[in-house]
């Protein structure tokens, strides 16, 4: 049994001083990155079993209401939208790729290949949005980040049938960190720009876009329970949603105040979740903290 550290991926070399940017090249333990896997992964097969294959006829067939022909403009040149449904027969095409997503969001489940099946998750996501946006939310865009991220990341290193490191060993690995540290940022940007984005509607100053959001019948799954809150509650998350979105990266930042973001977030992510009409974004977020838990840290007590 072996405790030395074991490095598994192949480091980028950047120009100049990039090459010594310690916080951007260092190692992670790898598994916060086969974490980030799973959960890309359960959220991929939730997706497709929920949001897809029910309406699946209706919502992608030849003659459904979101065929490949159904948005034509959104493929004009000049645009660089691409779908692999416009490649593939409308008549056996999309059941095929979906056939395949769900192949691939399973072979990531185990680590399988996580290089090919992530990239192959990334496709058929891509895909599946591009010719039929009406499904989705802008917000729903964020699930094709964690398939490209787990794809380049080394994330089949450990927990998956191509771990490099035996039930019985505690040897320590690690994999490269720049794309968690990429997607780590992508996550800041969303939250940043997305806080700044309210700050300047006067709903989101005056708090009472929650308010009118929690009564609709479009956006909200629990407008029946909604009277039952106070108007300043529903103010008060307005503020609070702001203000944590742009502290976000000021929060994470210390490791005093980092645990307190982070738990803040899954409150908020679990509450979009089960009260408004968000599509998947809520739980694509959360397979996002999945690479702050210190997994490596619980293994070795265990």
């Amino acid at each position: 049994m072996t405790t030395e550290p074991q490095f598994v991926g192949i480091q980028p070399r950047l120009p100049g001083a990039l090459n010594r940017w310690h916080w951007f090249l260092a190692p992670i333990p790898a598994e916060r990155m086969a974490a980030l896997r799973i959960s890309a992964a359960v959220v991929a097969l939730l997706d497709i079993g929920i949001a897809c294959l029910p309406q699946f006829a209706a919502y992608f067939s030849e003659g459904g209401l979101g065929g490949p022909g159904a948005y034509p403009s959104r493929f004009r040149t000049g645009h660089h939208y691409w779908s692999l449904l416009r490649m593939l027969p409308a008549a056996w095409g999309p059941a095929a790729l979906m056939t395949l997503w769900t192949c691939a969001a399973v072979a990531l489940l185990v680590g399988l290949r996580p290089l090919a099946s992530g990239f192959v998750c990334w496709a058929c996501a891509v895909s599946f949005w591009n010719i039929n946006p009406g499904l989705c939310n802008g917000g729903d865009q964020i699930r094709n980040a964690p398939f490209l991220g787990v794809a380049v990341g080394r994330s089949g290193a450990v927990w998956g049938v191509e771990s490099v490191r035996a039930k019985c060993d505690s040897q320590p690995v690690f994999v490269p960190g720049w794309p968690m540290k990429v997607m780590l940022v992508q996550l800041v940007c969303m939250y940043v720009f997305s806080g700044v984005y309210k700050l300047l509607s006067p709903g989101w100053q005056t708090g009472y876009v929650m308010y009118f959001v929690n009564h609709d019948l479009e956006w909200c799954l629990t407008p029946n329970l909604s009277p039952y809150l106070p108007v300043f509650v529903h103010r008060l998350s307005s503020w609070v949603a702001v203000a944590w979105e742009l502290a976000f990266p000021l929060l994470i930042a210390f490791r005093r105040t980092r645990a307190f973001a982070l738990w803040l977030g899954v409150v908020f992510h679990v509450l979009t979740f089960v009260t408004l009409e968000v599509g998947h974004f809520a739980l694509y977020s959360l397979a996002f903290y999945a690479m702050f838990v210190p997994w490596e840290k619980w293994r070795r007590a265990l």
